[in-house]
Protein backbone atom coordinates (compact mmCIF):
# COMPACT_ATOMS: atom_id res chain seq x y z
CA UNK A 1 0.00 0.00 0.00
CA UNK A 2 3.05 2.29 0.63
CA UNK A 3 4.15 1.59 -2.77
CA UNK A 4 0.71 2.32 -4.02
CA UNK A 5 1.17 5.41 -2.44
CA UNK A 6 4.26 6.68 -3.08
CA UNK A 7 3.80 6.07 -6.92
CA UNK A 8 0.70 8.30 -6.71
CA UNK A 9 2.00 11.15 -5.17
CA UNK A 10 5.35 10.76 -7.36
CA UNK A 11 2.81 10.66 -10.34
CA UNK A 12 1.01 13.37 -9.13
CA UNK A 13 4.84 15.40 -8.85
CA UNK A 14 5.08 14.82 -12.38
CA UNK A 15 1.89 16.01 -13.14
CA UNK A 16 1.84 19.09 -11.68
CA UNK A 17 5.43 19.52 -13.01
CA UNK A 18 4.02 19.41 -16.74
CA UNK A 19 1.09 21.58 -16.14
CA UNK A 20 3.46 24.45 -14.67
CA UNK A 21 5.69 24.11 -17.78
CA UNK A 22 2.67 25.83 -19.87
CA UNK A 23 3.59 29.47 -18.41
CA UNK A 24 7.34 29.05 -16.00
CA UNK A 25 8.45 32.53 -14.75
CA UNK A 26 12.14 31.29 -14.92
CA UNK A 27 14.61 29.99 -17.43
CA UNK A 28 13.89 33.02 -20.28
CA UNK A 29 16.53 33.22 -22.95
CA UNK A 30 17.97 36.02 -24.57
CA UNK A 31 19.47 34.90 -27.37
CA UNK A 32 18.13 36.49 -30.05
CA UNK A 33 19.48 36.49 -33.81
CA UNK A 34 17.05 37.69 -36.55
CA UNK A 35 12.99 38.07 -36.69
CA UNK A 36 11.88 34.63 -39.12
CA UNK A 37 8.93 34.53 -40.09
CA UNK A 38 9.03 38.18 -41.19
CA UNK A 39 5.56 38.63 -40.28
CA UNK A 40 3.51 39.27 -37.32
CA UNK A 41 0.69 36.81 -36.90
CA UNK A 42 -2.92 36.74 -36.41
CA UNK A 43 -5.65 34.19 -35.07
CA UNK A 44 -8.75 33.69 -34.31
CA UNK A 45 -8.89 30.14 -34.43
CA UNK A 46 -9.01 27.75 -32.32
CA UNK A 47 -6.93 24.97 -35.41
CA UNK A 48 -3.72 24.51 -34.53
CA UNK A 49 -1.60 26.38 -37.33
CA UNK A 50 1.69 26.35 -38.71
CA UNK A 51 4.12 28.93 -38.16
CA UNK A 52 6.96 28.13 -39.72
CA UNK A 53 8.33 24.13 -40.90
CA UNK A 54 11.91 26.09 -40.97
CA UNK A 55 12.47 27.57 -37.11
CA UNK A 56 15.88 27.29 -36.04
CA UNK A 57 16.91 28.44 -32.50
CA UNK A 58 17.61 32.04 -32.17
CA UNK A 59 14.58 33.17 -34.11
CA UNK A 60 11.87 35.75 -33.06
CA UNK A 61 8.18 35.92 -33.92
CA UNK A 62 5.69 38.42 -33.33
CA UNK A 63 2.19 37.66 -32.86
CA UNK A 64 -0.96 39.90 -32.39
CA UNK A 65 -2.77 39.22 -29.37
CA UNK A 66 -6.24 40.32 -27.43
CA UNK A 67 -6.42 41.03 -23.70
CA UNK A 68 -8.30 38.19 -22.51
CA UNK A 69 -7.85 35.43 -25.35
CA UNK A 70 -5.29 32.22 -24.33
CA UNK A 71 -2.74 31.90 -26.57
CA UNK A 72 -0.60 28.52 -27.47
CA UNK A 73 2.95 27.90 -29.13
CA UNK A 74 4.16 24.35 -29.26
CA UNK A 75 7.03 22.17 -31.08
CA UNK A 76 4.81 19.31 -30.18
CA UNK A 77 3.75 16.64 -32.46
CA UNK A 78 0.47 16.01 -31.00
CA UNK A 79 -0.06 19.68 -31.61
CA UNK A 80 1.18 19.21 -35.41
CA UNK A 81 4.41 20.21 -34.61
CA UNK A 82 8.02 19.28 -35.09
CA UNK A 83 10.64 18.52 -32.36
CA UNK A 84 12.64 15.83 -33.04
CA UNK A 85 15.78 18.49 -34.67
CA UNK A 86 16.81 20.06 -31.59
CA UNK A 87 15.92 20.61 -27.92
CA UNK A 88 13.63 23.58 -28.46
CA UNK A 89 12.95 26.03 -25.52
CA UNK A 90 10.12 29.17 -26.06
CA UNK A 91 10.52 32.44 -23.98
CA UNK A 92 7.31 34.62 -24.37
CA UNK A 93 8.00 38.49 -24.42
CA UNK A 94 6.31 41.88 -24.40
CA UNK A 95 7.37 43.33 -27.41
CA UNK A 96 6.65 47.30 -26.31
CA UNK A 97 7.91 46.70 -22.73
CA UNK A 98 10.91 44.12 -23.18
CA UNK A 99 9.14 42.31 -20.51
CA UNK A 100 9.65 38.42 -20.00
CA UNK A 101 5.96 36.59 -19.78
CA UNK A 102 6.46 32.73 -19.99
CA UNK A 103 8.99 30.07 -20.74
CA UNK A 104 8.92 26.24 -21.90
CA UNK A 105 11.45 23.36 -21.84
CA UNK A 106 10.83 19.89 -22.09
CA UNK A 107 6.95 19.87 -21.78
CA UNK A 108 5.95 16.98 -24.72
CA UNK A 109 6.80 16.17 -28.31
CA UNK A 110 8.99 13.21 -29.25
CA UNK A 111 11.40 12.24 -26.08
CA UNK A 112 9.88 14.87 -23.95
CA UNK A 113 11.75 17.87 -25.33
CA UNK A 114 9.12 19.72 -27.41
CA UNK A 115 8.37 23.20 -25.34
CA UNK A 116 4.65 24.54 -25.06
CA UNK A 117 3.23 27.72 -23.73
CA UNK A 118 -0.54 28.64 -23.04
CA UNK A 119 -1.10 32.23 -21.93
CA UNK A 120 -3.89 34.36 -21.35
CA UNK A 121 -3.40 37.83 -22.99
CA UNK A 122 -3.01 40.59 -20.06
CA UNK A 123 -2.98 43.64 -23.10
CA UNK A 124 -3.92 43.84 -26.43
CA UNK A 125 -1.02 44.40 -28.88
CA UNK A 126 2.02 42.52 -29.66
CA UNK A 127 3.90 39.37 -28.20
CA UNK A 128 7.81 37.67 -29.33
CA UNK A 129 8.40 34.24 -28.86
CA UNK A 130 11.79 33.17 -29.22
CA UNK A 131 12.93 29.83 -29.83
CA UNK A 132 15.87 28.49 -28.45
CA UNK A 133 18.14 25.37 -28.43
CA UNK A 134 18.34 23.63 -24.80
CA UNK A 135 20.75 26.05 -22.45
CA UNK A 136 19.35 29.22 -24.32
CA UNK A 137 21.51 28.56 -27.37
CA UNK A 138 21.15 29.42 -30.95
CA UNK A 139 21.50 27.09 -34.37
CA UNK A 140 21.36 27.87 -38.17
CA UNK A 141 20.06 25.92 -41.35
CA UNK A 142 19.39 22.40 -41.49
CA UNK A 143 17.81 20.79 -39.49
CA UNK A 144 14.64 22.31 -38.90
CA UNK A 145 11.97 22.45 -36.23
CA UNK A 146 8.22 23.47 -36.75
CA UNK A 147 6.58 25.98 -34.68
CA UNK A 148 2.46 25.97 -34.30
CA UNK A 149 0.10 28.37 -32.66
CA UNK A 150 -3.27 28.63 -32.05
CA UNK A 151 -5.86 30.95 -30.14
CA UNK A 152 -7.60 28.59 -27.39
CA UNK A 153 -10.23 29.71 -27.03
CA UNK A 154 -10.96 30.69 -30.79
CA UNK A 155 -13.91 29.67 -32.39
CA UNK A 156 -13.48 27.16 -35.61
CA UNK A 157 -10.93 28.62 -38.65
CA UNK A 158 -12.76 31.25 -40.40
CA UNK A 159 -10.11 31.21 -43.65
CA UNK A 160 -11.25 33.80 -45.56
CA UNK A 161 -10.72 32.65 -49.14
CA UNK A 162 -10.97 34.30 -52.66
CA UNK A 163 -9.70 34.46 -56.10
CA UNK A 164 -8.55 36.79 -59.03
CA UNK A 165 -9.25 36.45 -62.46
CA UNK A 166 -9.07 38.04 -66.12
CA UNK A 167 -10.43 37.24 -69.80
CA UNK A 168 -8.51 34.15 -69.87
CA UNK A 169 -10.81 32.76 -67.03
CA UNK A 170 -14.18 33.09 -69.49
CA UNK A 171 -12.70 33.06 -72.65
CA UNK A 172 -13.88 30.46 -75.76
CA UNK A 173 -15.19 27.49 -74.50
CA UNK A 174 -15.06 28.33 -70.88
CA UNK A 175 -18.37 30.66 -71.09
CA UNK A 176 -18.88 33.44 -68.28
CA UNK A 177 -17.51 32.99 -64.33
CA UNK A 178 -20.90 31.63 -62.44
CA UNK A 179 -20.24 33.82 -59.33
CA UNK A 180 -23.28 32.69 -57.57
CA UNK A 181 -21.63 29.29 -57.59
CA UNK A 182 -18.11 30.91 -56.90
CA UNK A 183 -19.71 32.51 -53.25
CA UNK A 184 -21.97 29.92 -52.83
CA UNK A 185 -20.20 26.01 -53.21
CA UNK A 186 -17.07 27.43 -54.06
CA UNK A 187 -16.87 29.42 -50.83
CA UNK A 188 -14.90 32.34 -52.37
CA UNK A 189 -15.94 35.32 -50.10
CA UNK A 190 -13.99 37.91 -52.61
CA UNK A 191 -12.67 38.49 -55.86
CA UNK A 192 -9.68 40.59 -58.38
CA UNK A 193 -10.99 40.89 -61.30
CA UNK A 194 -8.45 42.32 -64.09
CA UNK A 195 -9.68 45.69 -65.79
CA UNK A 196 -6.75 47.54 -67.06
CA UNK A 197 -3.08 47.19 -68.68
CA UNK A 198 -0.76 49.53 -69.76
CA UNK A 199 -2.24 52.72 -70.71
CA UNK A 200 -4.43 51.16 -73.66
CA UNK A 201 -5.76 47.44 -72.96
CA UNK A 202 -9.46 47.08 -70.83
CA UNK A 203 -9.77 43.54 -70.37
CA UNK A 204 -13.06 42.31 -72.29
CA UNK A 205 -14.39 40.81 -69.25
CA UNK A 206 -14.03 43.14 -66.44
CA UNK A 207 -17.57 44.67 -66.64
CA UNK A 208 -19.13 41.92 -66.72
CA UNK A 209 -17.03 40.50 -63.59
CA UNK A 210 -17.93 43.30 -61.52
CA UNK A 211 -21.51 43.96 -62.02
CA UNK A 212 -22.21 39.82 -61.38
CA UNK A 213 -19.89 39.44 -58.27
CA UNK A 214 -21.28 42.18 -56.57
CA UNK A 215 -24.63 40.80 -57.31
CA UNK A 216 -23.87 37.55 -55.67
CA UNK A 217 -22.21 38.98 -52.70
CA UNK A 218 -18.59 38.79 -53.75
CA UNK A 219 -16.26 41.41 -52.23
CA UNK A 220 -15.17 42.64 -55.60
CA UNK A 221 -12.23 44.99 -56.87
CA UNK A 222 -10.16 45.82 -59.93
CA UNK A 223 -6.63 45.54 -60.43
CA UNK A 224 -4.07 46.82 -62.83
CA UNK A 225 -1.25 45.21 -64.77
CA UNK A 226 1.52 47.54 -64.31
CA UNK A 227 3.72 48.19 -67.56
CA UNK A 228 6.90 50.77 -65.71
CA UNK A 229 9.35 49.68 -68.31
CA UNK A 230 7.51 51.62 -70.72
CA UNK A 231 4.89 53.80 -69.39
CA UNK A 232 4.67 56.84 -66.33
CA UNK A 233 2.65 55.88 -63.54
CA UNK A 234 0.46 58.99 -63.88
CA UNK A 235 -0.46 57.80 -67.19
CA UNK A 236 -1.46 54.43 -66.14
CA UNK A 237 -2.67 56.00 -62.90
CA UNK A 238 -5.14 57.86 -65.21
CA UNK A 239 -6.19 54.96 -67.65
CA UNK A 240 -6.80 52.65 -64.55
CA UNK A 241 -9.32 55.40 -63.15
CA UNK A 242 -11.34 55.79 -65.94
CA UNK A 243 -12.14 52.39 -66.58
CA UNK A 244 -13.05 51.24 -63.06
CA UNK A 245 -12.87 54.56 -60.87
CA UNK A 246 -16.50 54.46 -60.37
CA UNK A 247 -16.38 50.81 -58.59
CA UNK A 248 -13.95 51.46 -56.09
CA UNK A 249 -15.48 52.25 -52.87
CA UNK A 250 -16.12 51.17 -49.58
CA UNK A 251 -17.81 47.58 -49.41
CA UNK A 252 -15.45 46.64 -52.25
CA UNK A 253 -12.19 45.11 -52.30
CA UNK A 254 -9.86 47.83 -52.68
CA UNK A 255 -7.92 48.84 -56.61
CA UNK A 256 -4.81 46.75 -56.72
CA UNK A 257 -1.82 47.52 -58.50
CA UNK A 258 -0.05 44.06 -60.05
CA UNK A 259 3.39 44.91 -60.36
CA UNK A 260 5.46 41.56 -61.32
CA UNK A 261 7.40 41.51 -64.41
CA UNK A 262 6.06 41.95 -67.86
CA UNK A 263 5.61 38.44 -70.25
CA UNK A 264 8.18 39.68 -72.55
CA UNK A 265 10.87 40.89 -70.53
CA UNK A 266 12.78 42.58 -69.11
CA UNK A 267 12.81 42.02 -65.48
CA UNK A 268 11.82 44.80 -63.65
CA UNK A 269 14.60 44.31 -61.14
CA UNK A 270 16.87 44.71 -64.20
CA UNK A 271 15.78 47.17 -66.14
CA UNK A 272 14.98 49.78 -62.85
CA UNK A 273 16.52 51.03 -59.50
CA UNK A 274 14.75 50.52 -56.42
CA UNK A 275 14.39 53.89 -56.05
CA UNK A 276 12.76 54.20 -59.54
CA UNK A 277 10.79 51.33 -58.96
CA UNK A 278 9.65 52.34 -56.05
CA UNK A 279 8.96 55.94 -57.16
CA UNK A 280 6.75 54.73 -60.02
CA UNK A 281 4.45 52.36 -57.43
CA UNK A 282 4.40 55.42 -55.11
CA UNK A 283 3.01 57.62 -57.71
CA UNK A 284 0.54 55.31 -58.61
CA UNK A 285 -1.01 54.38 -55.60
CA UNK A 286 -1.10 58.21 -54.35
CA UNK A 287 -2.86 59.05 -57.80
CA UNK A 288 -5.83 56.29 -56.95
CA UNK A 289 -6.05 57.30 -53.13
CA UNK A 290 -6.23 60.84 -53.85
CA UNK A 291 -8.96 60.31 -56.21
CA UNK A 292 -10.91 57.68 -54.77
CA UNK A 293 -10.06 58.03 -51.11
CA UNK A 294 -9.57 54.15 -51.12
CA UNK A 295 -5.80 52.56 -50.07
CA UNK A 296 -5.12 50.41 -52.81
CA UNK A 297 -3.05 47.09 -52.52
CA UNK A 298 -0.07 45.84 -54.35
CA UNK A 299 0.62 42.53 -55.82
CA UNK A 300 4.23 40.99 -56.51
CA UNK A 301 6.23 38.56 -55.25
CA UNK A 302 8.70 38.00 -52.40
CA UNK A 303 11.96 38.51 -54.80
CA UNK A 304 10.00 42.53 -55.79
CA UNK A 305 8.89 42.63 -52.41
CA UNK A 306 12.80 43.04 -51.33
CA UNK A 307 13.69 44.96 -54.20
CA UNK A 308 11.53 47.73 -53.18
CA UNK A 309 11.92 50.75 -50.58
CA UNK A 310 10.57 50.37 -47.32
CA UNK A 311 8.67 53.39 -47.97
CA UNK A 312 5.67 51.29 -49.48
CA UNK A 313 4.99 48.61 -46.63
CA UNK A 314 2.33 51.20 -45.30
CA UNK A 315 0.33 49.87 -48.57
CA UNK A 316 -1.18 46.46 -47.55
CA UNK A 317 0.23 43.68 -49.23
CA UNK A 318 -0.72 41.11 -51.79
CA UNK A 319 2.11 38.40 -51.94
CA UNK A 320 1.89 35.64 -54.67
CA UNK A 321 3.82 32.68 -53.17
CA UNK A 322 2.07 29.39 -54.60
CA UNK A 323 2.92 26.92 -51.95
CA UNK A 324 -0.80 25.32 -52.27
CA UNK A 325 -1.41 26.13 -48.50
CA UNK A 326 -3.79 28.68 -47.50
CA UNK A 327 -2.68 28.35 -43.64
CA UNK A 328 1.19 28.26 -44.06
CA UNK A 329 2.87 31.81 -43.71
CA UNK A 330 4.97 32.86 -46.88
CA UNK A 331 8.20 32.72 -47.06
CA UNK A 332 9.09 36.35 -48.56
CA UNK A 333 7.67 39.46 -47.92
CA UNK A 334 10.44 41.80 -48.64
CA UNK A 335 9.99 44.92 -46.76
CA UNK A 336 7.01 44.29 -45.31
CA UNK A 337 6.36 43.28 -41.60
CA UNK A 338 2.84 41.79 -42.39
CA UNK A 339 1.14 40.15 -45.55
CA UNK A 340 -2.66 40.85 -46.27
CA UNK A 341 -3.19 38.59 -48.86
CA UNK A 342 -1.89 35.11 -49.97
CA UNK A 343 -1.95 34.41 -53.49
CA UNK A 344 -1.33 30.40 -52.61
CA UNK A 345 -2.27 28.46 -55.90
CA UNK A 346 -2.37 29.09 -59.57
CA UNK A 347 -3.77 25.54 -60.65
CA UNK A 348 -6.84 25.07 -58.29
CA UNK A 349 -10.57 24.31 -59.84
CA UNK A 350 -13.08 26.50 -58.21
CA UNK A 351 -16.84 26.11 -58.37
CA UNK A 352 -18.28 28.72 -61.02
CA UNK A 353 -15.44 29.02 -63.21
CA UNK A 354 -14.88 26.34 -66.21
CA UNK A 355 -11.20 26.57 -66.36
CA UNK A 356 -9.37 24.35 -64.29
CA UNK A 357 -7.07 26.19 -63.17
CA UNK A 358 -7.49 29.27 -61.91
CA UNK A 359 -5.52 31.82 -58.88
CA UNK A 360 -7.01 31.21 -55.47
CA UNK A 361 -6.06 33.70 -52.84
CA UNK A 362 -6.38 33.75 -49.01
CA UNK A 363 -6.93 36.95 -46.52
CA UNK A 364 -5.06 37.39 -43.07
CA UNK A 365 -7.13 37.58 -40.86
CA UNK A 366 -10.97 37.43 -39.38
CA UNK A 367 -13.97 38.63 -40.68
CA UNK A 368 -13.83 42.19 -38.63
CA UNK A 369 -10.41 42.51 -39.95
CA UNK A 370 -11.83 42.13 -43.44
CA UNK A 371 -14.76 44.48 -43.17
CA UNK A 372 -12.43 47.07 -41.41
CA UNK A 373 -9.93 46.67 -45.02
CA UNK A 374 -13.05 47.01 -47.07
CA UNK A 375 -13.90 50.23 -44.99
CA UNK A 376 -17.31 48.44 -44.64
CA UNK A 377 -19.02 48.18 -41.63
CA UNK A 378 -20.07 44.91 -41.18
CA UNK A 379 -20.68 41.57 -42.07
CA UNK A 380 -24.35 39.88 -42.97
CA UNK A 381 -25.35 39.51 -39.44
CA UNK A 382 -24.42 42.98 -38.30
CA UNK A 383 -26.60 46.11 -38.71
CA UNK A 384 -24.84 49.30 -39.81
CA UNK A 385 -25.34 52.57 -37.67
CA UNK A 386 -24.92 56.25 -39.62
CA UNK A 387 -23.34 59.44 -37.64
CA UNK A 388 -23.50 57.67 -34.46
CA UNK A 389 -19.96 58.69 -33.45
CA UNK A 390 -17.47 61.60 -34.69
CA UNK A 391 -13.50 61.55 -34.40
CA UNK A 392 -11.05 64.36 -34.31
CA UNK A 393 -8.45 65.97 -35.23
CA UNK A 394 -8.50 64.65 -37.71
CA UNK A 395 -5.32 63.90 -39.53
CA UNK A 396 -3.85 63.52 -35.65
CA UNK A 397 -0.58 63.68 -33.99
CA UNK A 398 -0.51 62.29 -30.94
CA UNK A 399 -4.17 62.15 -29.75
CA UNK A 400 -7.66 61.30 -31.17
CA UNK A 401 -11.19 62.34 -29.59
CA UNK A 402 -14.19 59.85 -30.11
CA UNK A 403 -17.49 61.35 -28.88
CA UNK A 404 -20.24 58.93 -29.32
CA UNK A 405 -23.52 60.69 -30.17
CA UNK A 406 -26.25 58.30 -28.98
CA UNK A 407 -24.47 57.50 -25.45
CA UNK A 408 -26.55 55.52 -23.65
CA UNK A 409 -24.43 53.84 -20.74
CA UNK A 410 -23.88 50.58 -22.33
CA UNK A 411 -20.76 49.06 -23.18
CA UNK A 412 -18.79 50.23 -26.46
CA UNK A 413 -16.05 48.43 -27.79
CA UNK A 414 -13.88 50.62 -30.34
CA UNK A 415 -11.13 49.10 -32.85
CA UNK A 416 -8.54 50.35 -34.69
CA UNK A 417 -6.84 48.94 -37.74
CA UNK A 418 -3.65 49.69 -39.89
CA UNK A 419 -4.24 49.56 -43.57
CA UNK A 420 -3.19 45.81 -43.66
CA UNK A 421 -6.02 44.65 -41.54
CA UNK A 422 -4.27 43.80 -38.02
CA UNK A 423 -5.60 45.00 -34.85
CA UNK A 424 -3.74 47.94 -33.44
CA UNK A 425 -6.03 48.33 -30.71
CA UNK A 426 -8.85 47.90 -29.11
CA UNK A 427 -10.64 48.65 -25.91
CA UNK A 428 -14.56 48.88 -24.58
CA UNK A 429 -15.72 52.48 -23.47
CA UNK A 430 -18.88 53.07 -21.12
CA UNK A 431 -18.20 57.04 -21.44
CA UNK A 432 -19.37 59.70 -24.07
CA UNK A 433 -16.13 60.57 -24.83
CA UNK A 434 -12.84 58.73 -25.05
CA UNK A 435 -9.70 60.12 -25.47
CA UNK A 436 -6.56 57.80 -27.25
CA UNK A 437 -3.13 58.05 -27.27
CA UNK A 438 -2.40 57.10 -30.89
CA UNK A 439 1.84 58.98 -30.52
CA UNK A 440 3.26 55.63 -31.10
CA UNK A 441 1.01 54.50 -34.40
CA UNK A 442 3.29 54.75 -37.42
CA UNK A 443 2.25 57.47 -39.91
CA UNK A 444 -0.56 56.04 -41.72
CA UNK A 445 -4.12 55.53 -42.65
CA UNK A 446 -6.18 54.01 -39.88
CA UNK A 447 -9.47 52.19 -39.47
CA UNK A 448 -11.87 52.28 -36.57
CA UNK A 449 -14.77 50.65 -35.99
CA UNK A 450 -17.07 51.43 -33.15
CA UNK A 451 -19.66 48.40 -31.98
CA UNK A 452 -22.71 48.77 -30.00
CA UNK A 453 -26.03 47.33 -29.08
CA UNK A 454 -27.28 48.80 -32.00
CA UNK A 455 -24.40 48.30 -34.78
CA UNK A 456 -21.49 49.09 -35.74
CA UNK A 457 -19.90 51.94 -37.80
CA UNK A 458 -16.74 52.80 -39.23
CA UNK A 459 -14.07 56.29 -39.83
CA UNK A 460 -10.67 56.22 -40.74
CA UNK A 461 -8.38 58.99 -39.91
CA UNK A 462 -4.77 59.40 -40.95
CA UNK A 463 -1.97 59.44 -38.36
CA UNK A 464 0.66 62.29 -39.54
Amino acid sequence: MKKYVLFFMSFAIIALNIQAQECLSSGFCSNETNQYPSTTFSTTSSSWTTVSAYMNAGNWTLFNVTSGNVYEWSYCETHGGVSTNWDAQLTLINNSTSANLCFSDNNCGTGGKGPYISWTATYTGVVKLLTSQSNCQSNTGSPYNTLVWRQANGGASTTILGVDVSHYDSDGSYGNINWTQVKGTGGMSFAWAKSTEGTTYTDPSYATNNTNAHAAGVAIGPYHFAHPETNSASAEATFFLSVAGSNIKACYLPPALDLEDPPSGPSLISSMTSAALTSWVQTWMTAVYNQTGITPVLYTNGSIASYLNSSLNVYPLWIADPDGSPTAAPVNIGVWTHWTFKQYSWTLATSGINNPQVDQDVFNGDMTAFNALLSCATGVAEKTEENKFSLYPNPANDRITIENTSFSNQPQTISIFNMQGQLILQQVVQQHQTEVNISGFAPGMYVVRMSTENGVEVKKFLKE
